[in-house]
């Protein structure tokens, strides 16, 4: 919400600079983001009044006039036709800078020597018309400066106004706020309403057919107006404002939306069917063409505003091309409503369109202010347009007001505030913000917040606009006492950490994404990542379709980001994420959250050296960093189980992750066709697990095990074997078979080739002999080394090599 500094003194009197205000608004909770300086770079710039307009007698296009100032007499060439002798005008003297760095100076063009400039409201920055020279009134004094004269020395405030607070996107709830915090009475505007013209009910009617979204609908009629240019003063508020000026009619409009916060919208009456006015409901696809040009399609859930056949605008956002006012205008009907705020913000939000009026009909506006707004309105306009005001208004007004009754009391305000205010204190400051207070048992107050003051609904509320207006400077700080417990650590928390610490050691960097995905995203990983058939929770309002769903895998959010890496050009990435899923829930509303680590691998294995560019990352190194993840957790049983089946991942080269026979997650290479849709170029390895598995390992207590001070003993087997005969397999024969005097296998060579038979492959593997309390000897350890390989043997029909 912007401001200017000498609108608001229209309303309260300032006597503080324009920045000691800011900092007052930012203290009662209203923080003004900036305080500018309006009418800079017009130094230099005065009125002249026009002697003399003569042809230039070289060049068609320029006129020579004659420009009278304080010092004499100035020439001046111009090539703007709207300018005649007596005018008054602004006059850039040489050595000015205008808005926009453009630096005036004295120069002979075709003959003439030129002694400034004649400028127009865009060459000052004033407004964006350029059509001619600015006319200054008749009354300003020759000579004077142009700051002076218009009184441009002003201060715009832009000031963030939080949802709760829609009485303040006006600017007289923000003088109102001053006022209060300065303890100064406020003037609200002087409405004087001559009504000229035949009865309004003559003329129009109003009828609403959906009152529960449009409890009231107050409407003026004016007739023969006279649209044209706005004047200046009204021109230059709206354009400090950020609003740009249309004609007269359009400009009050805004204008009283601004000074009041009440939307209002003009009709070309002539231009509305049977001259009456309908809020009902759309139809099913009716469709109509707004203000922006645009054709609109509306669902039975939006609100509109009809004439006797046809809809002539969207209720609270935007009117209709058909009945929008035009130069030729003589006849207007002013609507100034109240709609109800969700269908609003569901119909501006679904056809994304917003506008100031949206943005204040969102909040809630004050239902009892719409008929003094159609009057401050019609007053204006007929003042500028010579309109005669139709006698009365068309009030409809099906669901009245209900004020709110809310106890207080003073203890409950020192209590939360820890303060020792007393009632005769709190009194004025609720006053002041037009709280109507009558005394409640000698201990508090009944308060009446007022219509423009949605927000206040309970006595925390206003407790909290009693600190506002005392100040939080003055609440005295205390700090909180409290018993101090001792919590359980959350185990999926602490197992979080300790993933962590393990992989940023390996060289991984963590990532945080938004839990809201894309549902065709999610479905491009397929059914055996996504959780089978589950459907993922919708959101009810979505920010955009690319954050529709929760997720319910990490590794598309992981995908996303490797492609945005990979496309800025860098190749080596390892990435984890640590964050929760969300699965439909059996029971309840809520879905089921389970943290979840999911990592990937891109790019070489090392980082590139002087002594080699690298080799690239392979299944190899996904599994070392598994291997030393579980290690970390001391969860043994390990195993990769081939799954082709995995619809996102390669099915050669992708399997489940096993913990003994239990599936805690799955790893592989990302499947070609994933690839292209990600748009990814380089290979990707990557791994998904549950953080409940990791967190159940962490609670096993750590035992403890001595040192074996005993010397070991180590045999190598090397044993002949099919080719499809997995490794594992052979592992965990040996581990069945062998003694309790082996302590350690472990594979170490894999051959193929000479002289080993082609479809055979080798299998080396190193055992490790060790008693805790004996030597052990030589012929104790071939014998229980010969006796597990007469059974393992012939088991896989493997020979020795």
């Amino acid at each position: 919400m912007r401001v200017t500094w000498r609108w608001l003194q229209d309303y309260v009197t300032l006597e503080e600079s324009a920045a000691e205000i800011a900092d007052l608004l930012t203290r009662q909770g209203l923080e003004v983001s900036a305080c500018l300086s309006a009418g800079q770079g017009l130094r230099g710039v005065i009125a002249g009044r026009i002697d003399s307009v003569a042809p230039h007698p070289q060049v068609e296009t320029l006129l020579v006039c004659s420009v009278e100032t304080a010092r004499g007499c100035s020439t001046v060439l111009c090539g703007a036709r709207n300018i005649r002798a007596g005018d008054l005008v602004p006059l850039a003297l040489p050595g000015t800078v205008l808005p926009g760095g453009r630096k005036i100076a004295a120069s002979e063009m075709h003959g003439i020597f030129s002694e400034g400039m004649l400028c127009s409201e865009q060459e000052l920055g004033l407004s964006e018309d350029h059509e001619g020279i600015m006319l200054l009134p008749s009354e300003t004094p020759v000579g004077v400066g142009l700051q002076q004269a218009l009184s441009l020395d002003d201060f715009v405030l832009d000031i963030e106004i939080t949802p709760n607070r829609p009485d303040c996107l006006s600017v007289v709830g923000i003088a109102r706020e001053i006022a209060a915090g300065k303890r100064r009475p406020l003037r609200l505007p002087a409405i004087a309403l001559a009504e000229q013209g035949p009865p309004i009910e003559r003329i129009g009617a109003v009828e609403i057919l959906a009152p529960e979204a449009c409890p009231r609908y107050t409407a003026r009629v004016l007739e023969g107006l006279r649209v044209a240019p706005s004047p200046f003063w009204l021109r230059r508020r709206l354009s400090l404002a950020g609003v740009r000026p249309i004609n007269n009619v359009v400009d009050v409009t805004n204008y009283v939306m601004l000074e009041l916060g009440q939307p209002l919208h003009a009709f070309d009456l002539d231009l509305l069917e049977e001259s009456r006015i309908v809020v009902r409901r759309a139809g099913e696809g009716e469709r109509m063409v707004t203000l922006d040009g645009a054709e609109r399609s509306f669902r039975a859930t939006d609100l509109l505003i009809c004439d006797g056949r046809k809809p002539v605008a969207v209720a609270g956002v935007m009117g209709g091309q058909e009945s929008e006012i035009r130069t030729g205008t003589t006849r207007m009907l002013l609507e100034s409503a109240f709609f109800e705020p969700r269908g609003i913000r569901r119909t501006s939000k679904r056809l994304g369109l917003s506008s100031e009026a949206s943005c204040r009909f969102e909040r809630e506006i004050d239902r009892e202010g719409t008929r003094r707004a159609a009057d401050r309105a019609a007053q204006m306009v007929s003042s500028l347009s010579g309109g005669r005001v139709a006698a009365g208004a068309l009030d409809v007004y099906p669901v009245r007001y209900q004020p709110r009754k809310i106890p207080l009391t003073v203890s409950g305000v020192n209590r939360l505030l820890g303060t020792s205010i007393t009632g005769e204190e709190i009194a004025p400051l609720l006053r002041g913000l037009e709280i109507g207070l009558e005394a409640a048992n000698g201990e508090g107050f009944l308060a009446t917040p007022p219509s423009f003051r949605p927000d206040l609904q309970q006595p925390e509320d206003l407790v909290e606009e009693v600190a506002r207006l005392y100040g939080y400077d003055a609440v005295p700080t205390d700090l909180p006492r409290a018993p101090l417990a001792w919590v359980r650590p959350d185990p999926e928390r602490r197992a979080a950490e300790r993933i962590r610490e393990v992989l940023v050691g390996m060289g991984f960097h963590e990532v945080i994404h938004y839990s809201f995905v894309a549902r065709e995203r999610l479905e491009l990983l397929g059914p055996s990542v996504t959780g089978g058939r589950i459907e993922p929770i919708a959101l009810r309002n979505p920010l955009s379709e690319s954050q529709a769903v929760l997720r319910t895998t990490l590794l598309g959010s992981l995908l996303e980001t490797v492609a945005g890496n990979l496309r800025r050009k860098n190749r080596d990435l390892k990435l984890f994420e640590i964050r929760r899923v969300f699965l439909p829930a059996d029971r309840g509303p809520l879905p089921q959250e389970r943290p979840r680590l999911a990592g990937v691998i891109v790019g070489k294995r090392r980082h590139p050296h002087w002594s080699g560019d690298g080799e690239a990352a392979d299944l190899f190194d996904l599994k070392g960093v598994l291997e030393q993840l579980f290690g970390a957790f001391r969860m043994e049983g390990f195993r990769w189980h081939p799954n082709p089946q995995i619809s996102c991942l390669h099915p050669g080269s992708s399997g489940d992750i096993l913990m003994n026979t239990t599936t805690i997650g799955l790893a592989g290479r990302i499947h070609p066709a994933l690839r292209e849709a990600f748009d990814i170029e380089e290979d990707v390895f990557l791994f998904e697990m549950e953080v409940s598995d990791f967190a159940a390992a962490a609670e096993k207590p750590a035992l403890y095990q001595p040192i074996n001070r005993q010397p070991s003993v180590q045999r190598d087997v090397a044993l002949v074997l099919d080719e499809g005969v997995p490794w594992e397999k052979v592992l965990e024969r040996i581990r069945a078979l062998a003694d309790d005097l082996v302590t350690r296998i472990e594979m170490f060579d894999l051959y193929r080739g000479a002289p080993v038979p082609e479809g055979k492959k080798s299998l080396a593997f190193r055992l490790t002999y060790q008693d805790s309390s004996r030597t052990l000897t030589d012929e104790e350890v071939n014998q229980t080394q010969e006796a597990f390989l007469k059974e393992l043997l012939p088991g896989f029909q493997a020979q020795l090599r």
